[in-house]
């Protein structure tokens, strides 16, 4: 009879003994390849991000990274802590590893127990007065298989290369833990030529109030992304430079509101922290900004009609006639708040 072996668990082995195993079994991917990882800050949010495969450039532009790209430990690319690579274990993957033992294990010593009945049942004597037979019911309960899914944003830093998976919006790559948040408005910028040029394209179709549609769409998101990085880095920042209590005043939910949809109401916030990422706009820019925001707002509010708020500021628009959205000038928007988004990254 053949020594019993773990046959199914012994493919995992790294090192160890035949009765005491080191394994290394592989985490659960995503159908991208990428596996869950979960920040260990309990005062983070979301917490979950996806890590993914990595093409490391021939030259790294080392005053950027945290830490070499591939090396132990991780970044979390929402709040920024560094720890070691096992703090960041998702806890559904160890169940899922060990729910895999336990049925590895379980499958070994049943196929062991069928080969020690089989054996038994041939050698025992045919055509005595005595007939013994061992009857074993094999078990056939399937490999547990843990499904992970892909997130919606899915990109690579342009540093270390290493591809990853968040909701929405970060400001760190995961390996090298240099700043990424430029990385994702460009990504922003790519969604809103899309939207573009699907507004075109309807619109050599004919369906021009489709088009139009699309780009007010298009417009809306400018802002609505212009926002939103705002409120991250400002939330992050008020978050390291203040003490807990007055951070959670500061960034509470009435404390922000939408200031972060107006130039002064932001530029007042800003002030807090001593800084103007405002300033890097030409003046000119910054009065397209300010007129393209008021603008976003009559897309979004007012079925694109002009009312006498926005007409004063437009000057060229009568109330109640629909307001110009032109495809470049959309364009020269998203250009203007990635401006604003790269002069606030460094400070994160």
């Amino acid at each position: 009879m053949p020594d019993f072996r773990f046959t199914r668990l012994e493919k995992y082995k790294v090192g160890g003994t035949k009765g005491n195993m080191e394994l290394n079994i592989p985490l659960p991917k995503t159908p991208s390849g990428k596996v869950y990882r979960w920040c260990p800050n309990e005062e983070c949010t979301p917490r979950l991000f996806l890590l993914g495969n990595a093409q490391t450039p021939e030259i790294l532009e080392g005053s950027r990274i945290r830490r070499y790209p591939g090396s132990r430990g991780t970044t979390c690319p929402y709040c920024g802590i560094d720890a070691d690579d096992d703090e960041f274990n998702y806890a559904g993957d160890i169940r899922a590893i060990q729910k895999y033992i336990e049925w590895a294990t379980s499958r070994d010593v049943n196929d062991h127990l069928q080969n020690m009945a089989r054996d038994f049942n041939r050698s025992q004597p045919r055509g005595g007065l005595v007939s013994i037979k061992m009857d074993f019911k094999p078990d056939r309960s399937p490999e547990p298989r843990a499904w992970r899914e892909d997130l919606i944003r899915n990109l690579a830093c342009d540093t270390c290369g290493r591809e990853y998976g968040v909701y929405a919006i970060a400001l760190f790559c995961p390996d090298c833990g240099c700043n990424n948040l430029h990385v994702h408005f460009e990504r922003e910028i790519e969604l809103i030529l899309q939207q573009i040029g699907l507004a075109e394209a309807v619109a050599g179709n004919g369906n021009r109030e489709l088009s139009y549609r699309i780009l007010g769409n298009a417009h809306e998101d400018v802002l609505t992304a212009f926002e939103t990085y705002q409120k991250t880095a400002y939330k992050h920042l008020v978050r390291h430079m203040f003490p807990a209590e007055e951070a959670q005043r500061m960034t509470a939910k009435r404390a922000i509101g939408n200031r972060f949809q107006n130039v002064d109401r932001a530029t007042d916030l800003y002030e807090k922290l001593s800084v103007n990422p405002f300033c890097v706009l030409t003046a000119d820019e910054l009065e397209l900004m300010k007129l393209n925001i008021e603008k976003r707002h009559v897309i979004g509010h007012n079925l694109s009609m002009t009312d006498e708020a926005y007409s004063y500021a437009a000057a060229h628009d009568m109330p109640g006639t629909t307001v110009d959205i032109l495809a470049n000038q959309v364009t020269a928007f998203a250009q203007i708040a990635k401006k604003v988004v790269l002069e606030l990254e460094p400070l994160v």
